[in-house]
């Protein structure tokens, strides 16, 4: 039997916290939940159970999708709010951004949030 370590980070095209800022997210369309729908049923598929990193901002807009990795078996984790480059935020806004994200998928599954 071999392991693996399989991850996803879930976020949407615009989402990449470069060229597009998170005041103009509203703008665009959601894809993100037919890729991760996808993902799981392919996943499931296979008996394989993966750790996905959740955008704070999509868990905010899609909760329920949050809601059905976790009820599928996979580990939640938190890929920060607001897809910030760790290398433009101060120490407080890193910690900030963290932290929102954190708390919102600890809501959204009931469950503690350890992986970033």
């Amino acid at each position: 039997m071999y392991r693996m370590i399989f991850t996803v980070d879930v976020e949407d095209w615009f989402t990449n916290g470069r060229s597009i800022q998170i005041d103009s997210w509203d703008g665009y369309e959601l894809k993100v939940e037919q890729n991760v729908y996808k993902i799981l049923d392919l996943l499931e598929m296979h008996k394989v159970k993966g750790t996905f990193f959740i955008l704070g901002w999509i868990a905010y807009k899609r909760p329920n999708l949050v809601r059905e990795i976790y009820q599928r078996g996979h580990e939640i984790a938190s890929h920060g709010y607001s897809h910030m480059l760790v290398y433009t935020q101060s120490y407080d806004e890193f910690r900030q951004d963290i932290r929102k994200s954190k708390i919102l998928l600890e809501d959204i599954i009931g469950e503690g949030v350890y992986g970033y």
